[in-house]
């Protein structure tokens, strides 16, 4: 049995990678891709047996965004480039109204840096360009068990920010810390190292205090930031970073070396109907780990059962003994 097992397993696995590899193919046309999607959709009961299928699942379903096959590119839709400048012209503006001194002119990105094939009508830009960096790296404030909350790594986990555990900065701390900038809603948090790369979004509405290793990405103009949080989320972003990265059993990535890194940019109406489509496909995937801690747990009751059976015949002749 336990032999068997291991074989079907062992299929399945190659099922799934196979499957969910034709997807990514970089030249795959759009009827080759069609095909493709149809015989993962009909395996899909197949390819989502284990935790570990659906967490593939997941990631598969991000890779395609990035590389723009989720959803149809309208030729209506405003190009990536007018975007690219418009974000462009408010980094200018910002540095003309502040003066502040992190902001410098940045060459644009050269696309065949990343490892896909932008769809028309998509443009590359990077970190440097899109964003205001505020990070306090290589610093620590003195904590305290009440105040101002501060926000650290251990925080941001991939596409969710979480606010356990707590840590505080005393209010008069706070204010003599923050005077890189303060992150606003909707602004991206990152972590630098220990983990490297995750990301989320900043839903906080009080005050509070970012710590190390946590950098706050900071649009310079409107873009929707739920997109580039799945970009940066994906394989394909997700390696990009791991190469500019240095250290051995603790990865990390110096804010110089992630600046010049290209972003993968869609139309803006395009960005949203992206975000719009993978939050639908991971509310499916929740069901679809829902469904397997069910029938989980459904089985572990039954195996106790029958292992209770099993087992009584002996107690009840040991108790007789």
């Amino acid at each position: 049995l336990e032999a068997a097992r291991t074989a079907r397993e062992a299929t399945r696995d190659r099922l799934t990678a196979a499957g969910l590899a034709r997807l990514t193919v970089p030249d795959n046309d759009a009827d080759t891709f069609r095909s493709h999607a149809r015989f993962a959709l009909d395996a899909l009961p197949a390819l989502t047996s284990r935790p570990d299928q659906i967490k593939q699942l997941r990631q598969t379903i991000l890779d395609l965004a990035v590389r723009g096959r989720l959803v149809e590119q309208d030729p209506a839709d405003e190009s990536a480039s007018e975007l690219v400048k418009r974000i462009s012209n408010a980094k200018t503006a910002a540095k003309r109204e502040t003066g502040d001194a992190r902001i410098k002119p940045a060459p644009s990105p050269d696309p065949a840096g990343l490892s896909v094939e932008l769809p028309r009508g998509w443009s590359a830009e990077s970190f440097e360009n899109l964003f205001l960096f505020i990070d306090y790296r290589g610093r620590t404030p003195p904590k305290t068990t009440e105040g101002v909350p501060l926000i650290t790594a251990k925080n941001v986990r991939m596409g969710s920010l979480n606010r356990e555990p707590r840590e505080f900065i005393a209010e008069k701390t706070f204010k003599a810390w923050m005077t890189r900038g303060l992150p606003q809603l909707g602004d991206l948090f990152f972590t630098t190292e220990a983990p490297l790369a995750n990301i989320c979004i900043n839903e906080i509405e009080e005050p509070f205090a970012l710590a190390q290793r946590v950098i706050c990405f900071q649009p310079y103009a409107e873009i929707d930031t739920r997109y580039l949080m799945f970009a940066i989320m994906s394989d394909v972003m997700q390696g990009l970073i791991e190469e500019h990265s240095t250290g051995l059993t603790a990865k990390g990535i110096k804010a110089a070396k992630l600046k010049p890194l290209p972003l993968p940019i869609p139309p803006l109406a395009e960005q949203h109907r992206i975000v719009a489509r993978v939050d639908a496909l991971m509310a499916l995937c929740d069901r679809l780990e829902a469904t397997l801690a069910s029938t989980e747990t459904t089985r572990a009751r039954l195996l106790e059962v029958l292992l209770h059976e099993a087992l009584e015949p002996a107690e009840q002749q040991e108790v007789a003994a």
